[in-house]
């Protein structure tokens, strides 16, 4: 295995016997690079060996052959896992981004379609740009240029992107449901992009912030770390996430209330309403997927934001393999968040499945006004 001299992976000491320097271990063992080489998490801020100051909190003996052996198939297995991962991530996504957004181009226009268009743009993005470095990563990450890093960096930002994007489509849904007859008044073409606009802003602020901590060496600081981890946590998962589930729950509740008091007159009249009902069904489902594609990482960056707080916890070598193997899977998983947003589409609404077939088939109907 190729020996690994620039990663800052424990605290080590070369000055004490039988004991490694940081980024270098003996044995010619190769370690899966620093978290904080990876963006892709969402935050790169993961060193619990160094307190506040920066100095080393602790030491680790040099690891026996037993852990020697079971690192470097733990090491193997991660780099195995993670390129399947995001292999199933990419083989859907990247198609199913280029279906949705061909078969959403030839429909009627509405404000929910078109954020879904820019949903399927960002994932699209999102994938496309990771692409490029997380399988060299997997093999060599330090062979990973600035630019490498840039590109899924960039990849991160869309992440984000997609899901202020869902929350735009959640608020869309609770003010159909609620607000019908005001919908078109809100709901303006030029509000609609404005919306757009302001969720790619809000998606930039981490990023001054992950350029101070991790491209400009001048300001690396463990307090610099400690926000960043926070400030991405909340900015990538957990605001999105509470707004996503609150206006979801809204708007649940309100579709059970206005079918309850709906005139049998309406019930019976249900084609004007169809639409509406298919586009909220694929939100609760994408909501759902969100979640479980999302929530578990939002967890690890709060966990190791809080390890970073204390600056007290010592992980040697086993340790800090298991916790990148950990976090590097989610990595890849929230990718899958990305992946399949066209599949719920396909399953969930019945006029978007004979659109696509429509589409595929070169069939000259067109439903787009």
């Amino acid at each position: 295995m190729k020996l690994t001299t620039s990663s800052t992976w424990g605290p080590y000491d070369i000055a004490s016997p039988g004991v490694s320097t940081a980024g270098y271990v003996n044995n010619n063992l190769t370690f899966i690079p620093n978290l904080n080489q990876t963006p892709f998490l969402g935050n790169n801020s993961i060193l619990p060996f160094l307190d506040k100051n920066g100095t080393l909190v602790g030491r680790c003996p040099l690891p026996s052959e037993e852990e020697i052996r079971l690192i470097r198939a733990l090491i193997t297995a991660t780099k195995i896992q993670v390129n399947t991962i995001f292999s199933i991530a990419l083989f859907f996504g990247l198609p199913g981004s280029v279906f949705a957004l061909v078969t959403l181009s030839s429909m009627a226009v509405s404000p929910t379609k078109r954020y879904i268009s820019f949903l399927a743009i960002s994932d699209f993005a999102a994938l496309i740009l990771a692409s490029s470095t997380i399988y060299r990563f997997a093999v060599d990450a330090d062979s990973l240029t600035s630019f490498d890093m840039m590109c899924i960096s960039v990849s991160g930002l869309f992440q984000i992107f997609s899901h202020w994007i869902l929350v735009l489509i959640c608020v869309e849904r609770f003010v159909s449901v609620r607000y019908p007859f005001q919908k078109s008044r809100l709901y303006t073409t030029r509000a609609t992009f404005l919306s757009v606009g302001v969720a790619f802003i809000v998606s930039l602020v981490p990023f001054p912030l992950t350029y101070l901590c991790f491209f400009y060496d001048k300001s690396k600081s463990i307090e610099l770390m400690v926000a960043n981890s926070f400030l991405s946590s909340l900015i990538y998962i957990i605001i999105p996430g509470v707004l996503i589930i609150i206006f979801t729950i809204l708007t649940a509740y309100h579709v059970r209330r206005r079918k309850n008091m709906a005139p049998l007159s309406e019930q019976n009249s249900q084609r004007s309403v169809t639409m509406e009902t298919q586009l909220t069904r694929m939100m609760f489902v994408t909501v759902v997927c969100f979640a479980v594609f999302t929530f578990p990482v939002a967890f690890i960056l709060l966990v190791f934001g809080a390890i970073l707080e204390e600056g007290s916890i010592l992980f040697c070598h086993l340790g800090t393999i298991i916790s990148s193997n950990i976090c590097l899977t989610f990595a890849a998983i929230i990718y899958l968040n990305n992946a399949s947003n066209f599949y719920i589409y396909f399953s969930c609404a019945k006029g978007f499945r004979k659109q696509f077939a429509r589409v595929i088939c070169c069939n000259k109907t067109n439903t787009r006004r």
